[in-house]
């Protein structure tokens, strides 16, 4: 092993360019991969699929043509033996054996013919004539026998003397309908093939010229059909198939698209839930829009529509439930081809509404706080220019006693931030409309329990204080009073609030809950008490109301502490 690299030594071969070869391998596969798009793809499809079947036609046709090829020859082949067979000098000649008439007329014959050669034989099978080879020698084939001993004509394919090919035999008969000798036509397969190309050089160009229509066909078929697919790839259609799909049932919104006959092309899990409708989306496909939504449904586009009727914000009815709808047009290439309809229930809409009226509420009674505020400073701002400083001081100290003690009150009865800034601003907003809010000396409230959110608790206190003041105003009488109890226990809070209004008529006592339902005047009621009531249904909570000595509502609240709320359910 001297003189040998011990790398080498053993049988492993020596390292080599195969890694670059393997990398130009992947290389060369990513790139193909990359090239064999959809369109790509399609193409290579028509084409192998026409190819296949261009091919199989072709084959069909050329098989067809050399089978008819091969019995139209053997036909004139006979025929004309029959023909040579039946002319009287021949008849005479082979009966006497006149071998120069005989050589005369097959000459002459084969002149006025296309066959390759003509053979006449006795009734022996012995050549009477040949054009290459001397009489009496044996006609070769071995395909006589049915016409010398039958005395029939025939087609047979044969190798003779000068070659293969195809020949067709008669009998030669005497007026005695004895046969006497035969005669033979033949075709040489050089002849044929030469008859069978020039048959085939048409259908070969057709099959070519086909073959081109057809590759120019698959590619622009193709293109096209990949122009309609936006360019984009199956996988990435899919892709954006099920993203939309999953965009499509998010939308809090009821969505429905309609093509122009009015029938649903597209429904969200949001537009059944609002209308009712408990189907899966693919049994409501195809279904007309008012057997979906009822008879509310909007009007369709129509087949004449010259402008695509518009829809916005109109409130309609859809299975006895109030929505506002939205109904924008499909247009495409300037003409109107479906609509997409889209809607809400009313009441979502209105409680959003509410929810909105209570936050410029809070922003109201801070206002209330502010303006206060200010006009006891601009009070003690004039006197101090006056130079009354004692009079400044004892005003001071008396509005800070008294904003003290409201504030004391407050905060040592309700340790929960939120409410506290709640109630003060109340107290505040009760001053300005000239009531007095007056809190029970049993208030009391270490933590909201999370049965309800904050917003939730402090819509439920704002709703029944307004609707307090609102009751005690509608009297007229100055110093009214409106009283606030809250108070909880192991297993509850209780929510007390007593005014001292004209009190609940009997006849909406039962309904006052519902919504747009309001003891008061005006069109913007209805909505604050509806509110509570969802609030409290949700943490489990009931409600109870009684009249007021002497004269009022008492609105009581007992909400339990570790009801699970029913939105979460």
């Amino acid at each position: 092993m001297d003189g040998v690299h011990p790398r080498l030594a053993d049988d492993t071969p020596a390292p080599g360019p195969r890694p670059a070869a393997r990398r130009l391998a992947a290389g060369f596969a990513e790139r193909l991969a990359r090239m064999a798009t959809f369109q790509v793809r399609l193409f290579l499809l028509l084409l192998c699929v026409s190819s296949s079947l261009l091919l199989v036609v072709g084959y069909y046709v050329f098989e067809r043509m050399h089978d008819t090829l091969y019995e139209q020859l053997g036909q004139h082949a006979v025929v004309q033996a029959q023909q040579i067979a039946a002319i009287p000098q021949l008849v005479e000649a082979v009966k006497v054996r006149d071998l120069p008439v005989i050589e005369r007329i097959a000459k002459a014959m084969k002149q006025r013919t296309d066959a390759s050669f003509i053979v006449i034989g006795d009734s022996e099978g012995r050549r009477l004539y040949h054009p290459m080879l001397p009489p009496g020698t044996p006609m070769v084939g071995d395909d006589n026998t049915p016409v010398l001993h039958d005395g029939v004509s025939e087609v047979t394919v044969r190798t003779g003397s000068l070659g293969h090919g195809l020949r067709g035999k008669a009998p030669i008969k005497d007026d005695d309908e004895h046969i006497i000798g035969v005669v033979s036509v033949s075709y040489l397969q050089d002849v044929i093939f030469d008859r069978d190309v020039a048959q085939r050089g048409p259908v070969v160009v057709f099959l070519t010229v086909a073959l081109g229509a057809t590759f120019l066909s698959a590619w622009f078929f193709a293109r096209s059909i990949k122009r309609q697919m936006l360019g984009m790839e199956p996988a990435e259609i899919s892709r954006l198939v099920r993203q939309q799909e999953a965009v499509f049932d998010s939308i809090m919104e009821g969505v429905i698209a309609v093509d122009r006959h009015d029938r649903v092309r597209a429904i969200n899990h949001a537009a059944r839930d609002i209308v009712g409708d408990t189907r899966p989306s693919h049994e409501i496909i195809g279904c007309r829009l008012s057997d979906v939504v009822g008879s509310g449904a909007p009007s369709g586009i129509g087949e004449g529509a010259d402008s695509p009727p518009e829809i916005r914000d109109a409130v309609l009815l859809f299975n006895n439930v109030q929505v506002i709808a939205n109904r924008l047009p499909i247009v495409v290439a300037g003409k109107p081809v479906g609509a997409v309809l889209s809607f809400r229930r009313k009441d979502d809409i209105s409680t959003l509404s509410l929810q909105l009226s209570q936050v410029r509420r809070h922003a109201d009674n801070l206002r209330v706080v502010r303006h206060e505020h200010m006009n006891w400073l601009s009070t003690i701002s004039g006197l101090l220019e006056m130079k009354h400083y004692d009079e400044a001081l004892q005003l001071a100290r008396m509005q800070s006693r008294t904003q003290q003690r409201v504030l004391d009150t407050i905060s040592q009865a309700f340790f929960n931030a939120p409410v506290c800034g709640m109630l003060l601003g109340k107290y505040y907003r009760a001053r300005e409309l000239g009531l007095e809010l007056v809190f029970d000396p049993g208030c009391r409230l270490t933590s909201l329990p999370e049965t309800l959110k904050v917003s939730e608790w402090l819509s439920i206190i704002g709703n029944l204080l307004d609707n307090a003041f609102d009751a005690a105003l509608a009297l007229g009488e100055p110093g009214q009073r409106v009283s606030f109890l809250m108070i909880e226990s192991d297993d509850e809070i209780v929510i007390e609030v007593a005014d001292s209004g004209a009190g609940v008529h009997a006849s909406v006592r039962e309904t006052l809950f519902d919504l747009g339902v309001s003891s008061k005047p005006g069109g913007e009621h209805g909505i604050g008490l509806h509110l509570v009531k969802t609030y409290v249904e949700q943490a489990g909570g009931t409600i109870t109301i009684e009249e007021n000595e002497p004269r009022g509502t008492i609105f009581s609240l007992f909400i339990p502490k570790g009801a699970a709320r029913a939105a979460e359910a």
